[in-house]
């Protein structure tokens, strides 16, 4: 071989080696292979964030229950078919009502039938926090005509009066065909509606060895009322009825319970003679004695006031028994408000002669059984002419009526119970004396409350 020149020599030396791996990777990429042997591990900026809407249902169901606004549920409820099949069941909803209770949106009318100048259902007004869950019952065509607190869809509905409302639904007493209707009679017919599923139950009539209890001339008060049931099903559906009836010498209670159990769907009834021993401490009828048309409810018990005795008398529903406290002094002359305290406790608004002062008091007891009210604390209302009159307690307000100074003749205000702090409710141009208050949630949130319907 010829002589290679030593320039030569160091050029092929410098020169990179010749690999066949270029020619593999070529082959490599003509021949197939499953997708599931190529996994790209994704780096950390490419993982998606998590969304309420890859959360887990019960991970999504906790956040959505520390909304405390109904109205930003329903808001919610709007943005996704999933979401608004977990906030309309049935249990969620249980729930979301035992951690925030019913707002109060509106009051009902006494009327059995609404009349141009007093409609029977009026609603919260802005600004007051419970207008918006209230708009939805003016602002739906198809929700307000759902809304029928007259109960119009019962049979024969004329002569259907109502009596109560709580929790979603009404009851009504029938009045015997021929009479006029007279809320101290006793009857034996009642239904309880549902006024926005349009929903009613006609209960069982009073028994006739219940009924003869009650004698007519003995009757001094006949006065039915809707009660919490004594267990929560699964839907929220079940309910009770109780009857108070007050005669001469003894309260007669006549008890309904629907759902199931042994005394479920049938009256019962308890008697307490020489009740009025209660008050006296004896037998001994006292010259007078006047139980409040006033209903008041806290903590499982229904409370009446008794003048001039200056005693409230307290019904345990889980025993059904009676017990009397006594009244602070000068109670005969005021208003007073039954309301829920903390830790089960009960308190008491006290306003007398319609003056602006509002006082505050608590329900303790001493430890060895007997109760005394303490003064908690004393503020004053706004001055307005004529004062304020206590319409009721709902939806964690205490509602009042002052006399208006425009062209409406009265306005509500309602006293927000946790921060004592006063709020526009509403104006209207008519006295609504005895309206019942209606503290719920918007139709989309408020599911039939009974089984059976038309």
């Amino acid at each position: 071989h010829p002589r290679v020149p030593r320039r030569e020599q160091e050029r092929a030396r410098k020169r990179k080696p010749h690999s066949p791996l270029p020619s593999l990777l070529e082959k490599s990429r003509s021949i197939p292979m499953a997708s599931s042997t190529l996994r790209c591990l994704p780096l950390p900026g490419d993982i998606p964030p998590t969304t309420l809407l890859t959360l887990p249902d019960e991970m999504l169901e906790e956040i959505l229950l520390c909304l405390s606004d109904a109205a930003d549920l329903v808001r919610a409820s709007m943005a996704r078919v999933s979401i608004r099949r977990l906030v309309t069941n049935h249990r969620f909803l249980r729930r979301f009502r035992t951690r925030h209770p019913p707002s109060l949106l509106g009051i009902v009318s006494l009327h059995p039938r609404p009349r141009w100048d007093l409609p029977l259902l009026q609603l919260a007004q802005p600004p007051h926090p419970s207008a918006a869950a209230a708009s939805a019952f003016s602002g739906l065509d198809d929700a307000a005509a759902a809304a029928d607190f007259s109960c119009a869809f019962l049979p024969n509905a004329a002569r259907w009066r109502r009596r109560d409302l709580r929790d979603g639904r009404v009851l009504l007493s029938g009045v015997p065909e021929g009479t006029k209707y007279n809320c101290h009679v006793f009857v034996r017919e009642l239904a309880v509606c549902d006024p926005l599923s349009r929903r009613y139950i006609l209960l069982p009539l009073i028994p006739d060895d219940l009924a003869a209890l009650v004698q007519p001339p003995d009757v001094l008060r006949f006065e039915p009322f809707l009660a919490p049931p004594a267990a929560e099903d699964e839907e929220g559906m079940s309910f009770r009825v109780i009857c108070l009836v007050q005669c001469t010498t003894k309260l007669i209670l006549l008890i309904f319970s629907s759902g199931s159990g042994a005394e479920a769907e049938q009256w019962r009834a308890v008697t307490f003679d020489n009740w009025i021993s209660l008050l006296t401490g004896s037998g001994n009828q006292p010259e007078s004695c006047r139980r409040s048309p006033i209903r008041h409810y806290a903590h499982g018990y229904f409370c009446w006031l008794l003048f001039p005795a200056s005693k409230l008398l307290m019904l345990d529903t889980r025993s059904m028994g009676f017990s009397v406290v006594d009244l602070p002094h000068a109670t005969s002359e005021a208003q007073v408000a039954i309301l829920e305290a903390e830790n089960g406790r009960i308190k008491m608004f006290m306003n007398e002669h319609f003056t602006p002062e509002l006082r505050y008091y608590v329900l303790q007891n001493d430890g060895v059984g007997a109760n005394q009210w303490l003064s908690e604390a004393t503020f004053n209302l706004p001055v307005n002419n004529g004062g304020y009159m206590f319409m009721g307690v709902a939806g964690g307000y205490l509602l009042l009526q002052g006399l208006g100074e425009d062209e409406y003749t009265f306005h509500l205000v309602s006293l927000n119970l946790k921060t004592l702090q006063l709020e526009w409710f509403l104006a209207t141009k008519c006295n609504n004396k005895g309206a019942h208050l209606f503290a719920g949630f918007p139709p989309s949130l408020s599911p039939p409350t009974l089984r059976h319907d038309i």
